[in-house]
Formats: C-alpha cells, sequence, structure tokens
C-alpha cells in the first residue's frame, strides 16, 4: 500500500527516482475515525502526514479542509511542535512519513526543502506551480486554420518585377500570387533577390515569367504536422491554403514553426497585417486561447504580462491606425491607462484610454473616431469603463492646455474620487500618436509635485481604502455574504499603489510595477530583501489572479477578482498567507514613511 503514494503533487514531484525509493521504504499509513483527533495543539510533530483519502480540518484558521493528496503540517515539522489541532471530519487513511526523512531529504533537495522555507520570496519563487509542459507531438495536431497564416495578394499577368517588389513591402508579406490565362503562380522574396543578383532590370522584367506555377497546397482542416511534412517533401518554404479551389491564405514555414514554439510573435504579425476590423477581431479572437496555452505550459506570469500587454497595445494602436482620417495621428497621442498601462493587465477588462490633442488642433471626425474606437473595443470583448475613462467621454479626451488645468484640479484640492483618476493617469503609457504631447504633461506635473510632501501622503493614503483580508494568527478574512475574498483589494492594489506613490515621490519614470520595485530597491524605503519579498507576491498574487480568472471564463462566468479560499489547494492557502502577510508589512512601512497617521 505504502507503494501507491503519488508523487506528482507539490513538494513530492521534486524527488529524484532514487529520493522516492527512499521515501517509499519509510512511509507508513495511519487510519484515524470520523471525529477524532490526529494531533493535539502543543503536542511534538514527529511525523508529516498526507491525505491518503477522507478529509482533515484543522490548522491555524482551525477548520481549514486538508483533502486527498494535501500534507500538513510543514513548517511545525521544522519546528518540532505543532501549536494547532488537527482533527479527521470524515474516515481518513494518512500517509504517515518520519520527521527524520523529510529533514533529511531537505539537507539534499532545495526545491523540496523549499516547500518548507520560512523565507517567504524564497518559498513563492521555488514553490509556484510546476510547469505542464505541451507536448510537441500535441501542437503539431493543430489544425492550418487555426495557425497565424499570411493573406494573399493578387498580381495581374503583365505586372513588372518591380510591382511584385512595392507589393511584398507594402504588405509586409514574402509572397504574391501572378494571375495568368495558364493560372496562378507564385513569385517570392526568393525570386526577387535572384533577379536583382542576375542583373535583370525590376521595371522592365515581368514578374510571371520567373513565377513557379507549381503551387502546393493544404486545406485548413490539415494539420501543421501534414503542412510541416509537405514542405520537407518539396524542399519549400511555404505552402498554400485552398479548399474547393478557392486559395485563402499562405502558411509560411517561419508562421509554422512560430506556431510551434509557442511565440506570440505570430498574433503581432497579423496586428501590423491587419487592414480592417475584422481582421482585428480575428487576431484579438485568438489572445484568450494563446494566454491559456502560455499559462498551461508554466511561463511566469510576468513574462505573459509582458507579452500580452505588448499584443494588446499593438491591437489598441493598429484599430486607431484603422480609423483615424489621415494627419490625425501626428496631432493626438493614445494612451493606455492603469494596469493596462502598466503592461499588468493579461485577462480583458474594463477599458481605460485618454487621447490628448495638440493644442489647436480640430477635426470634425475626432468625436466620431473616438465613439467608434470604444465602440469596437467592446464589440472585442473589453467592456467599458464603468467610470467612463474612455475617449468617448469628453473629459479624457482633452488638448493639451486642457489635461494641464486637470491635473491642477486634481492636485490642487484633491479628494479621494480625484486621487484615484490622477492614479490612472499616473500610469498612462503613450500607445500611439506624437508622444511628445505625453511628454509635456509629465513634465508639467512632475514640477508641481516636486518636495510636496502634504500632497504625496494624501496620494498614498488610497492603500488604506481597502481592509487587509489576513487577521488574527494569519487567518483568511472572506467577506460574509460570500465568503470570497478579493485578491486586487486585499493584496494586489496595495502594491501597485504604494510602489505608484514612491516611484512618484522620487520621481522614477517607469510605470510598470516590477520596473518601479527594481528602481526602489536598495534604496532609503525598500530594502533588497523586502524587495524581492514584494515582487514575489505581486506575481504569486496575480498568476492566482490569472488562474482563477481563466477558470471563471472556462466556465462561462466573467472573470473578476473574487476567489473562495476553500477552493484553493493547500499550498497556495500557505502561500496566499505568506503572501498577504507580506503586504501588511509593505502597508505598515508606507504608513510610517507617509505618516498616514497624522492625516
Amino acid at each position: 500500500m505504502p507503494g501507491a503514494f503519488d508523487f506528482s503533487h507539490p513538494p513530492f514531484d521534486a524527488l529524484t527516482p532514487v529520493e522516492r525509493s527512499e521515501l517509499i521504504r519509510q512511509i507508513d499509513i495511519e487510519y484515524h475515525a470520523a471525529g477524532s483527533t490526529i494531533i493535539e495543539a502543543g503536542s511534538p510533530m514527529l511525523a508529516l502526514y498526507v491525505v491518503m483519502k477522507g478529509l482533515v480540518t484543522g490548522g491555524v484558521d482551525h477548520d481549514v479542509p486538508i483533502a486527498e493528496h494535501e500534507l500538513f503540517d510543514g513548517k511545525a515539522l521544522l519546528e518540532g511542535r505543532c501549536a494547532h489541532a488537527f482533527s479527521a471530519r470524515e474516515d481518513t487513511l494518512l500517509w504517515c512519513i518520519p520527521r527524520e526523512a523529510i529533514l533529511q531529504l531537505s539537507q539534499r533537495n532545495t526545491t523540496f526543502a523549499a516547500y518548507f522555507y520560512q523565507d517567504v520570496a524564497r518559498r513563492m519563487a521555488e514553490l509556484s506551480p510546476s510547469p505542464h509542459q505541451l507536448s510537441q507531438a500535441t501542437l503539431m495536431l493543430t489544425r492550418v486554420r487555426d495557425a497565424c497564416a499570411s493573406p494573399v495578394f493578387y498580381l495581374p499577368a503583365d505586372a513588372s518585377v518591380l510591382d511584385a517588389a512595392q507589393m511584398l513591402q507594402a504588405r509586409h508579406v514574402s509572397s504574391v500570387l501572378i494571375q495568368t490565362a495558364q493560372g496562378c503562380g507564385i513569385f517570392t522574396q526568393s525570386d526577387l533577390c535572384q533577379l536583382v543578383s542576375q542583373g535583370l532590370v525590376p521595371a522592365t522584367t515581368r514578374a510571371a515569367d520567373h513565377a513557379s506555377f507549381r503551387l502546393h497546397t493544404v486545406e485548413p482542416d490539415a494539420t501543421l504536422h501534414q503542412a510541416m511534412i509537405l514542405m520537407m517533401r518539396n524542399g519549400i518554404h511555404r505552402v498554400l491554403i485552398a479548399q474547393n479551389g478557392e486559395i485563402s491564405g499562405v502558411l509560411e514555414q517561419l508562421d509554422l514553426l512560430a506556431c510551434l514554439a509557442n511565440n506570440p510573435h505570430s498574433l503581432g504579425v497579423q496586428i501590423e497585417r491587419a487592414s480592417s476590423i475584422d481582421e482585428l477581431k480575428q487576431v484579438s479572437a485568438r489572445f484568450t486561447p494563446l494566454i491559456q496555452l502560455l499559462q498551461h505550459s508554466g511561463m511566469k506570469v510576468t513574462l505573459i504580462a509582458e507579452l500580452i500587454g505588448e499584443l494588446r497595445q499593438k491591437l489598441l494602436a493598429k484599430l486607431f491606425a484603422l480609423l483615424a482620417p489621415a494627419g490625425m495621428l501626428e496631432q493626438v497621442c493614445l494612451l493606455a491607462l492603469g494596469s493596462e498601462g502598466r503592461g499588468e493587465q493579461i485577462l480583458r477588462t474594463d477599458q481605460d484610454n485618454a487621447l490628448i490633442i495638440a493644442d489647436g488642433y480640430e477635426h470634425p471626425e475626432l468625436t466620431s473616431v473616438c465613439a467608434q474606437f470604444n465602440a469596437t473595443l467592446l464589440a472585442l470583448g473589453y467592456p467599458p469603463c464603468p467610470g467612463q475613462i474612455m475617449i468617448s467621454n469628453p473629459a479624457w479626451r482633452l488638448s493639451v492646455s486642457g489635461f494641464k488645468q486637470q491635473i491642477d484640479a486634481w492636485t490642487y484640492s484633491p479628494d479621494s474620487e480625484q486621487l484615484m483618476q490622477l492614479a490612472i493617469w499616473i500610469d498612462g503609457t503613450a500607445v500611439t500618436g506624437n508622444t511628445t504631447l505625453l511628454y509635456e504633461l509629465q513634465s508639467h506635473l512632475k514640477r508641481w509635485l516636486d518636495g510636496n510632501t502634504s500632497f504625496m501622503a494624501h496620494f498614498a493614503r488610497a492603500i488604506e481604502q481597502f481592509p487587509s483580508p489576513l487577521g488574527l494568527f494569519s487567518r483568511l478574512l472572506t467577506h460574509a455574504d460570500d465568503h470570497l475574498l478579493d485578491l486586487k483589494k486585499g493584496g494586489i492594489f496595495p502594491i501597485t499603489h504604494g510602489l505608484r506613490s514612491l516611484a512618484l515621490e522620487a520621481g522614477i519614470e517607469p510605470r510598470n510595477s516590477y520596473l518601479r520595485l527594481a528602481a526602489l530597491s536598495g534604496g532609503t524605503v525598500i530594502s533588497h530583501s523586502l524587495a524581492q519579498d514584494l515582487a514575489e507576491t505581486l506575481s504569486f498574487l496575480q498568476g492566482l489572479q490569472l488562474k482563477y480568472g481563466l477558470q471563471a471564463q472556462a466556465a462561462g462566468r466573467q472573470a473578476v477578482n473574487l476567489i473562495d479560499p476553500t477552493q484553493l489547494t493547500a499550498l497556495e492557502r500557505e502561500l496566499l498567507k505568506d503572501a498577504l502577510g507580506v503586504v501588511k508589512q509593505f502597508r505598515t512601512l508606507l504608513r510610517h514613511h507617509f505618516k498616514l497617521d497624522q492625516l
């Protein structure tokens, strides 16, 4: 029976085959009837227990359920004494691992030992959920229709090589099709290079005379594996996607490889090539599957946010460029605000954007363009901002002089609403247009804030807006009505706003919270060790936000920041308590630094 121990769960998944064999020889099994006490509070902790079957309750929160494959109490094991009682809620079988066996393994295996660390940053860095890598074989079964294909562009039979070269450059593609009486031929960048090297004159040489009329095609339902085999078999770099004789796209070798490598670059290429709103909608629909793939493959949440943030800003820039008439982009600057501006938003959330307009610039279509921009984002799945912080709202579509007046209003006699609007503005990042307009406004704000300690204290006070969800004895506190915990209000916001406040005070320019933290680390306020704890804490909280947000979306619900702590694994609950403890420490530091008790 002990040989049936499941090593696929943390921290045991970190053990080597030899270490697993050693552990199996020392594992025992205990039976506890429903209602019986397993460990009494204050008793010696002589073994680590893992639930084989049944249900255990106890620990710091007294009634936290510990289900199959979950262990208790790791921290007490190192201390040698258990501070809290544990009991069997139902008939329960436990794997019992001697304390000495765990200590010996911890000395040899640092990843295994990390589960029992007291150091928050080390625990979180080591114990983030293990990656579940998708196999290359699975990706090879992806359908061609789901890959990032290039659009098809045609030239007439009498088109010159110069015409072909100009289309290749204008459309950002590597091939065009030539329509002739004998059918379609394909002319590529390789053909162009060969012609130039031969000294032929592009303007007077017909592209059709040097095109290939042996076309290799695959159907949209074919797999990437079949497309790759076709390329390898014929020594070619692209295949045409065709069904019933109708060509719908070109699958390039680079596009195929990018898809197989889980590379978001392919979506970026599609955004750049998009020439219509419908094409942008198709790209936008692929964001969530990409996020799911990256999260499932174990990519760190900070990297996912960076990649998706870049893609989403490309999408916003392209959308505005498609809507704006000629000459408008030089006179305006589109901003992404809030978490989108910080590059920390992964799942779709409320629209937060603004538009800066050059002083004196007017255009009869400007109002219509802004309304279409927000309406199109709504169609793409981005809900409108409840506070109407969108460019369709005239209050967030102002001239440079108008925004200067607004900044003055936010700062001269600030109330809580004005301060939060300023906080959203401060995280603004230029997406497209004339970025010098933003720089001018940033300089205006900086000149007013220099040395204004009174204002900075009022600005930082927003960290007190929401109570901590961590109570006495590290007990997780939830809403009384729904028993849910708000990750954003209780954990993420105090960190991001605290860092925003410190960065604003210190004149630090980066908008991203991790970059702000790196610039503040080791300074007069945040030590290197606290900076490490804050970085791991923020990453862990955002990781939970993403994981359970994706689960909500998969179940047909809107992704929100609320989680049910009872649905977390034992490991996630322990790390969540560690994380909220770091948030509490940071809030205390901010209260002292900004003298919030004197306001």
